[in-house]
């Protein structure tokens, strides 16, 4: 179980408490005023979780004596949490870790559930770990937060709300950040607690994620926008299986949260698809059929390359 606090002001005690802190140059040039002296600066953007930077990160907690006991705090968002949480769960063998989220994603998912992990070469958190932090979120940060981000932050809600029909409902008023930061995390704690190793209800999660991430490697869009943009053609390649109505009003929904086209060449998202941590004997594509609830097909790469086409 995760202990996780929305607007509790203790970041503050946890950040000055702890004996080691991470964030990034794009934050620490905002906030580092406001950070414990010797905060350690990671460079900003997905090109940098990967692991050299997780060589920097415990050359730097060795330098500072942190000891297996110690503690260590990530201050940022989806890159600083996802490197700074694999770190600390091979330092030493483990060493205890909290999350302050800066970002809307961050927020609503990627500081829930214990998911760390780096990238290797095209493949998204090829090297990583289960290791569960403490999540402190305060949405007073979103006030820096630049609208790329928040927008990245609005494709993984929007993807939860597939999972979730009261939560697909709220979606469909007036937005409230708080509110729908507070909803991701119930029902996605909910997921997380009945399949923390991500072997069975976890990876309706991933819904969006295998042609998501192959996005996010060949063009360089947010993560979010990314998975938007990979609910909407996994939808099309999966629509015979899709309840006839709820196909197109997903759509539309999708659509009306995505900011930018993309032009794919089909070979080039298998070629990344193929190599996806999730799949088995196959390639796997997590899709709703309905509200909440969600199917696996798994298919060759052929199949792939036919269905994406089709989609395009």
């Amino acid at each position: 179980m995760q202990n996780i606090f929305i607007n509790s002001g203790k970041e503050t005690e946890v950040l000055f408490d702890a004996d080691f802190v991470l964030t990034d140059d794009n934050l620490f040039r905002i906030y580092g005023p406001m950070l414990p002296k010797g905060t350690v600066v990671m460079k900003s953007g997905e090109d940098n979780k990967n692991l050299r930077t997780v060589d920097f990160i415990v050359s730097q907690m060795l330098a500072k004596g942190v000891k297996r006991s110690g503690k260590v705090v990530a201050f940022g968002g989806g890159v600083v949490g996802d490197t700074l949480g694999f770190a600390a769960s091979v330092y030493m063998r483990g060493v205890k870790w909290s999350f302050v989220p800066t970002s809307l994603l961050a927020m609503a998912d990627s500081s829930i559930g214990g998911k760390t992990g780096v990238n290797v070469g095209f493949v998204k958190n090829a090297v990583g770990s289960f290791s569960m932090p403490d999540t402190y979120i305060e949405t007073k940060y979103l006030r820096t937060l630049p609208s790329r981000e928040y927008q990245s932050g609005m494709g993984e809600i929007v993807k939860t709300s597939l999972l979730n029909q009261d939560m697909y409902d709220f979606m469909q008023g007036e937005f409230d950040e708080t509110e729908a930061i507070k909803r991701c995390v119930k029902i996605k704690s909910e997921i997380v607690n009945k399949d923390f190793m991500d072997s069975g209800a976890r990876k309706a999660l991933n819904m969006g994620h295998t042609v998501g991430h192959a996005i996010e490697m060949l063009t360089g869009l947010s993560h979010g926008q990314s998975v938007l943009i990979g609910l909407r053609l996994e939808m099309l390649m999966m629509r015979d299986y899709i309840e006839h109505d709820f196909f197109y009003e997903a759509q539309q929904y999708l659509s009306s949260y995505i900011k930018h086209r993309v032009s794919l060449r089909a070979e080039d998202v298998m070629r990344i698809a193929s190599s996806d941590k999730k799949n088995g004997d196959g390639i796997s594509v997590m899709y709703a059929s309905r509200i909440g609830e969600v199917k696996e097909a798994v298919i060759t790469q052929d199949e792939f390359l036919r269905l994406f086409k089709g989609a395009l």
